[in-house]
C-alpha cells in the first residue's frame, strides 16, 4: 500500500525541480510501461490498477502496488489513467564522446518537450541510435517528452551538451534544415555527418550557423508557411535512410 508521504513523493516527480533532486522520474501509460520492463532502466516503483495488472506483464523483481484508476490520475500527469505508472531512476548524465557512425541529428533551442518527444520516437522508427540537444532544449526526462515517445525513451541516447563547443570536434560535414537552403533533391552528395535542426520560433543562433557547410531545404508544394519540427525530421530522417 502507498503511504501519504509516498504518494506526495511520486506527485513531486510531475515538477523538474523535485526530478532533478531525487534523480527520479514517471512513465505512465501501458505502452511506455511495456517497453520501459523490456529496458535496463531500473525500477522503484511500478503503480497499476487492476486493468494494468492483467495487462501488464511483471517480468523483474521490484516493487509492485495496486491502486484504484482514480488514484492513479491523481498520482501522475495524464487526466485519466487507467493502467498504471512507474517510478524510475535516472540514467547517469554521460558526454557525448564525438564519434560518428551514422548521421546525427541536433536540436538547437527546441523547447517543447512533446516535439522532443516525437522527434526520439522518429529517430527510433528510422534507426538512429542517437541524438544531441543543446542544453537549453526541453527536458528529456519531462512527462510529456516521455510519454510522446511512447516507449522510444528506452533506445535513443539523448545528449544535452554545448553545441557551439561540440559541433566542431565531430568528424564529417554539418548541415542544417533551412527553408531557405538547397532542396534535399539537389544536395549533391550528403555525406554521413551531423544535421542541426532549431526551433521552430528562433531557427539555429547565429553562432551555430557559422559552422554550418550547407543548408538543406525540405521541398514545399503548398502554402503552409512551415513545418513542425518534428514533422521535419521525421522527413529528413527517411530521406537518410533512403540515400544510405
Amino acid at each position: 500500500m502507498l503511504t501519504k508521504n509516498e504518494q506526495k513523493f511520486i506527485k513531486s516527480l510531475r515538477i523538474k525541480k523535485y526530478r532533478l533532486r531525487e534523480k527520479h522520474f514517471l512513465v505512465e501509460g501501458t505502452k511506455s510501461i511495456e517497453e520501459l520492463l523490456k529496458s535496463d532502466f531500473e525500477i522503484d516503483i511500478l503503480v497499476l490498477s487492476d486493468e494494468g495488472f492483467s495487462t501488464i506483464q511483471k517480468k523483474r523483481n521490484f516493487r509492485l502496488e495496486l491502486v484504484s484508476e482514480s488514484l492513479l490520475s491523481q498520482l501522475g500527469t495524464f487526466k485519466t489513467n487507467n493502467s498504471g505508472l512507474a517510478v524510475v531512476k535516472m540514467k547517469e548524465q554521460v558526454s557525448f564522446n564525438c564519434h560518428l557512425d551514422d548521421y546525427l541529428f541536433a536540436l538547437d533551442g527546441v523547447g517543447d518537450p512533446g516535439n522532443l518527444g516525437t522527434i526520439v520516437r522518429t529517430l527510433d522508427w528510422f534507426g538512429f541510435k542517437e541524438l544531441l540537444c543543446s542544453k537549453d532544449c526541453a527536458e528529456f526526462y519531462h512527462p510529456k517528452t516521455i510519454a510522446s515517445t511512447m516507449g522510444s525513451f528506452t533506445r535513443v541516447k539523448v545528449y544535452y551538451e554545448n553545441l557551439q563547443e561540440i559541433l566542431p570536434k565531430l568528424k564529417g560535414p554539418i548541415y542544417s534544415a533551412d527553408a531557405k537552403g538547397i532542396s534535399m533533391y539537389d544536395v549533391d552528395d550528403l555525406l554521413t555527418g551531423t544535421i542541426v535542426i532549431g526551433s521552430e520560433s528562433h531557427g539555429i543562433r547565429p553562432e551555430i550557423n557559422d559552422m554550418i557547410a550547407q543548408r538543406i531545404a525540405i521541398p514545399k508544394y503548398g502554402t503552409a508557411e512551415s513545418l513542425n519540427v518534428g514533422i521535419a525530421t521525421g522527413i529528413l530522417a527517411c530521406y537518410l535512410r533512403i540515400l544510405k
